[in-house]
């Protein structure tokens, strides 16, 4: 690799082409002026059939995840890597191609090509092609690009025949005069595709077809981490650097949202207890959920089933309105709380009949952030000044309620205590590859 022309990119696009050079691997980068100057997060790499596969291999072995399959845009795929707030993003091409339609010989450009950058009459093509088929217009810099190239093209009858072999040689011809195209000249050159690519055209249609579907779906497109644990354990905390950490990655596929899932009195629990104090002729100020959960664990409480199902109509609602339209978007949603906090807040819930029969939508993914007392306390002091601090015994109970919790339905706990970033890149970890992967 030459270090003085490659020395303004990324240090991680770098690694990634010196890893391809080690490894004999053929290829071309195409787009590559905005890489070069460093301000491009995407690489775009054109190679072989053969190198195609030795390379997606070669990325899955350094930790890659395939974000893009072939099922998803034909002839490319693309690869992702998240480590350490960073994010690396390689396209593969096997074709110079966009939308499933093939626009340029890529055997010419790889014969052409000169440390690994293709010649200037086909970065013209290629750049004529990207606006076209790609973008459908020519932004400031593209047209900069194709005046520069234009100057370069020594070999213009190499240039015409290429354009011409996919049936966009006129069209061409006028990008490179004018730097502008209406829309009824791209209607036209993707008409005349049918001719040169019929299979790809119709690739094309249904690709449109499939994202129409895929709009008008009413599944999760996105990826939802849910934090339970007892207060004072750090899931308010953790929820907040996560999603700062997170924000590299969300912010190229598709954003993120935060969300409080805790408990917030409304007017409905008020009577409820309210109802209770009057049967139980206990003080009218006294606060149902406080008292269900200190109360000796019966065999059967009518009160605390009913409670449950109060819970559970709370959190589906809030659900319905406040996580799952962003999960439609396709966002990454991390939730301080969720509706299996009741199981490790409630002594009730080990005998409870309803509370197993109501069913709830699973999160992607669950974590029991978990702390010794001593930290417990100290943050439940520290937080909330308002909030009557949780007997130790009281404590204790829920700590082992959300452990057995955890171990029934293989959620992962982490220790709290110490290390907050340590517990976030584990999360980051054990997730992002499955966020990416929801995403195709």
């Amino acid at each position: 690799m030459r270090s003085g022309l490659f020395s303004g990119m990324a240090a991680n696009q770098r690694k990634i082409i010196k890893l391809f050079e080690d490894k004999k691997i053929n290829f071309v980068l195409f787009k590559s002026e905005h890489n070069l100057r460093g301000s491009n997060k995407n690489l775009d790499v054109l190679l072989s059939s053969k190198d195609y596969r030795s390379a997606s291999i070669l990325l899955k072995q350094q930790g890659f995840a395939l974000y893009l399959p072939e099922k998803i845009e034909k002839y490319k795929r693309m690869f992702v890597n998240f480590e350490k707030g960073i994010v690396t993003a390689i396209h593969l091409h096997r074709e110079v191609a966009w939308h499933g339609l093939r626009a340029l010989d890529k055997k010419n450009i790889l014969r052409r090509a000169k440390d690994h950058l293709p010649s200037p009459e086909d970065s013209l093509l290629i750049h004529a092609a990207h606006g076209l088929f790609e973008n459908f217009q020519f932004t400031a810099e593209q047209k900069k690009l194709l005046e520069s190239y234009s100057k370069k093209c020594k070999d213009w009858i190499y240039v015409r025949k290429q354009a011409h072999r996919y049936g966009w040689g006129r069209l061409f011809l006028k990008i490179v005069k004018k730097r502008k195209v209406e829309r009824r000249d791209i209607f036209f050159t993707y008409l005349s595709r049918v001719i040169y690519d019929p299979l790809g055209v119709l690739y094309f249609k249904l690709k449109v077809i499939k994202k129409i579907i895929r709009a008008l779906s009413l599944r999760r497109q996105g990826h939802l981490i849910a934090l339970i644990g007892v207060n004072g354990a750090g899931k308010s905390t953790v929820k907040k650097n996560l999603l700062e950490e997170y924000a590299p990655l969300t912010a190229m596929v598709s954003g993120q949202q935060g969300f409080y899932y805790g408990w917030k009195q409304s007017g409905v629990s008020k009577i409820m207890a309210k109802t209770v104090n009057v049967f139980s002729r206990k003080k009218k100020d006294q606060n149902l959920f406080q008292k269900v959960s200190d109360e000796k664990v019966k065999r059967f409480d009518t009160f605390q089933e009913l409670l449950f199902i109060y819970n559970y109509g709370s959190y589906l609602w809030r659900y319905l309105i406040g996580i799952y339209p962003q999960l439609r978007k396709g966002k990454l949603v991390v939730t301080d709380r969720y509706y299996y906090d009741l199981y490790g807040q409630y002594p009730y819930s080990k005998n409870s009949w309803i509370l197993p029969l109501l069913p709830f939508p699973k999160p992607d993914a669950v974590f029991l952030l978990d702390a010794d007392i001593a930290t417990i306390t100290r943050r439940d002091k520290e937080g909330y000044d308002q909030r009557v601090l949780q007997p130790v015994e009281k404590l204790e109970g829920q700590r082992r309620r959300y452990h057995r919790l955890a171990e029934r339905r293989g959620f992962t706990a982490i220790d709290n205590s110490k290390d907050l970033q340590k517990n976030i890149d584990i999360i980051i970890k054990k997730t992002w590859g499955a966020y990416l992967n929801k995403k195709r």
